[in-house]
């Protein structure tokens, strides 16, 4: 924006050219007849008020009787523009410089500023559509579903780890697993809470991860017995009085479908875990529908050992986790000796290590 204090300067300049236009008229005289160029006649003759004394004693007196005086026809200066306008919108500053007319540019720049206010800043450049999104085709990906039951259905999609080892964990409970030819693997877990987090590991140290709600876990109970390697565990569920494998006694040779659990009818149990990987981690879950059995009675629960030529004079360990109301409780250790080999077909049986179930019917 151009300052009226700019334009003060230049007024000023204008006058100062004025003034040197009269003194070069002056200096520039011819030698017989000098040419005054004035705004305006001059007073007085020059003669009368010139003296004698004034003269320089050391020159010839100059005869001024034979001096004619002259003028010189100038064109007359334009005031300036803005002479004459009404400076009352100036600041007090520019007022005490009466010589600053008003900024010419100022209309035309308010209106470029209001424009650029209304226009906004400038937009953003878009970003280069020629960008290439990599993905990584061996991410390792683990989904889950609910199912009937309080069942959740885990698929594990690792498509750089055929026939690879998983080891699965939820809520305590480890099992072991292995991916298929193209890296895959699905099992259906019991839930053991109602917000039910699954991690699947593989062996290299990659693995996924997922969370789902199970909220019919409260209508059913879970006895969780689990161990590492061949030990021969087995858990074995008598449900209402029943003997040795009658209907009603539940374990990994009669284990029943989810679906009887859903109806009230009866328990059922789920075997996880590849016992044919060494180390591995295998676990058998029972669940019972608590919330919704339609008998009354009791149902007995007892784990045995059979003494194999894997596990004789062997110690074995193992976790139990009983879930109730929904809550998974704290895993109880279990440690014993198997007798030596020449017991190898015999079973130890282990009451009390699981705590029996008392039904009342809905």
């Amino acid at each position: 924006m151009i300052k009226v204090s700019t334009l003060a300067i230049a007024g000023g300049s204008v006058l100062m050219a004025v003034g040197a236009g009269i003194y070069m008229q002056m200096s520039g005289s011819g030698s017989e007849t000098a040419q005054i160029a004035a705004l305006g006649p001059v007073p007085g003759a020059v003669g009368d008020s010139m003296t004698q004394e004034a003269v320089d004693p050391g020159q010839t007196p100059l005869d001024l009787d034979r001096i004619t005086l002259t003028s010189l026809d100038l064109p007359p200066v334009a005031a300036p523009a803005w002479v004459g306008e009404d400076l009352s919108f100036l600041a007090r500053s520019d007022l005490d410089n009466p010589a600053a007319p008003p900024d010419p540019m100022a209309p035309m720049l308010a209106s470029i500023e209001e424009d650029a206010l209304m226009i906004g800043p400038a937009p953003a450049p878009a970003p280069e559509t020629d960008q290439v999104l990599v993905v990584d085709s061996c991410t390792v990906d683990l989904t889950g579903e609910n199912r009937a039951a309080a069942m959740v259905a885990l698929r594990l999609v690792a498509p750089c780890q055929p026939d690879a080892r998983v080891t699965f964990r939820h809520e305590g409970m480890i099992f072991s697993a292995l991916t298929d030819a193209e890296g895959k693997v699905e099992v259906t877990v019991p839930a053991l809470s109602m917000m039910a987090s699954f991690l699947a590991m593989l062996e290299d140290g990659n693995g996924a991860a997922v969370e789902l709600e199970v909220d019919t876990l409260g209508f059913y109970d879970r006895s969780v017995v689990q161990w590492q390697g061949n030990a021969g565990i087995e858990l074995h569920a008598f449900e209402y009085g029943a003997a040795w494998e009658e209907d009603g006694h539940v374990w990994s040779g009669a284990p029943r479908d989810a679906v009887i659990a859903a109806r009230g009818e009866g328990g059922f149990l789920t075997r996880l875990g590849d016992a044919t990987l060494e180390d591995g981690h295998v676990a058998e879950v029972y669940t019972f529908p608590t919330g919704t059995a339609k008998t009354a009675g009791d149902i007995s629960l007892s784990v045995e050992i059979e003494v194999t030529d894997l596990n004789c004079g062997q110690a074995l360990k193992a976790d139990v986790i009983e879930v109730t109301d929904a809550l998974p409780g704290k895993p109880a250790e279990l440690t014993l000796t198997v007798p030596g080999c020449d017991a190898v077909g015999d079973f130890i049986q282990l009451k009390n290590l699981v705590q029996d179930l008392k039904i009342a019917a809905r």
